[in-house]
């Protein structure tokens, strides 16, 4: 039983992989997996029972994904204090530059089109 469902899932994750690479559509394929798996559960053609017993399965243990780098933080979080301005300041910067990028190029694409949405 464990193993149908947890094939079912990663049938799922391989259609997303699938799909990404054959469209080019820029969105991570396991998120793809996962919106078809779900689309699946919507449309009936995967049942909630085929896949609930994996699912709370994985996420019972999910967050022992997140422990390693956790303790990683913790292990060197004299250096990253040490650090912080040399981390910090060009991490802010960057996040800046590319939300001020992104407006502009909105910008430019809503005059470009002639809409008159554009205030």
């Amino acid at each position: 039983m464990f193993i149908k469902q947890f094939l079912i899932i990663l049938g799922a994750l391989f259609l997303g992989y699938t799909a990404t690479s054959l469209t080019g559509i820029p969105v991570p394929s396991n998120v793809m997996g996962l919106a078809i798996l779900f689309l699946a559960l919507l449309a009936g053609i995967v049942k909630l029972k085929d896949v609930q017993a994996t699912a709370e399965f994985i996420l019972k243990y999910l967050a022992l994904f997140f422990v390693v780098p956790t303790v990683g933080i913790m292990i060197y979080f004299d250096l990253l204090a040490a650090e912080a301005l040399k981390i910090f300041i060009p991490l802010i910067l960057s996040i800046l530059a590319g939300l001020f990028t992104a407006g502009k190029v909105t910008d430019i694409l809503i005059k470009r089109s002639g809409d008159d949405y554009h205030e």
